[in-house]
């Protein structure tokens, strides 16, 4: 198989992809994928909002309450910021759950040359969300001190989502490679798409940020990655 170059433009993918998400054999596994991110969500952020909260006891006379209180809404804070950092891999986990319904129904209309092919690997998206929370864990573990000494939000926000993109482009776009060929053979293609599949990891970093509109971003990135690697790589796809 060799790489077509006669590719499609961004736009026209992302286009595409957008209309996918509300196509009925899509959109129901969407919202099976959102449900269940939002259930896992619920009890990620109650648990560190409990682990946090048992090591909060201030028992000081007068102004005892006050501490309390003020590392009540703390821990919060800490539940928010920890539930946010977590939900890029935590949705791609679930999503792995879905993830042939929703590709097999996209390379079925568009890509049938795409069947005949090997029989496809299940779970890589499982492996991508784990790589993505090593990746989270370390971006923070790094970033934050410089954020916090070296000019605050000013600069660690948009580095964050530069980084963030280039990330999640990675493992979506490997997501979706190595469910047919090799390590090898999915990194020579990565490297000829590098370009369009950041610009979609740092649209997907950005809508990642955004609350409601996060919970579709897993949905959407896959195909835009499932797309930009078919038109590439394929004939197709077979007009709607």
């Amino acid at each position: 198989m060799i790489l077509n170059k006669n590719n499609k433009t961004i736009i026209e993918i992302f286009l595409i992809s957008l209309k996918n998400i509300f196509e009925p054999k899509v959109f129901k596994w969407v919202i099976w994928t959102i449900i269940l991110t939002a259930i896992c969500l619920s009890i990620l952020s109650y648990g560190i909002f409990i682990l946090v909260k048992s090591f909060i006891s201030v028992d000081i006379p007068f102004i005892g309450g006050y501490i309390d209180s003020f590392l009540i809404y703390s821990a919060i804070f800490v539940m928010i910021w920890g539930s946010t950092i977590l939900f890029v891999p935590l949705s791609t986990m679930v999503f792995a759950i879905f993830q042939e319904k929703v590709i097999n129904a996209i390379e079925i209309k568009y890509y049938p040359e795409a069947l005949q092919k090997l029989e496809p690997k299940i779970a890589t998206f499982l492996i991508a969300g784990i790589k993505l929370l090593g990746w989270t864990i370390l971006i923070q573990l790094f970033l934050f001190p410089f954020a916090i000494f070296f000019g605050g939000a000013f600069w660690w926000i948009p580095l964050t989502i530069i980084i963030n993109g280039f990330l999640i482009s990675k493992e979506y776009f490997e997501a979706i490679g190595l469910r047919k060929l090799d390590h090898f053979k999915v990194k020579k293609i990565k490297n000829q798409l590098l370009w369009p599949s950041w610009i979609y990891g740092i649209l997907s970093a950005i809508l990642f940020l955004i609350p409601i509109f996060n919970l579709f971003v897993p949905a959407l990135l896959t195909l835009l990655m499932l797309h930009l690697f078919n038109k590439n790589f394929y004939k197709g796809p077979v007009p709607d």
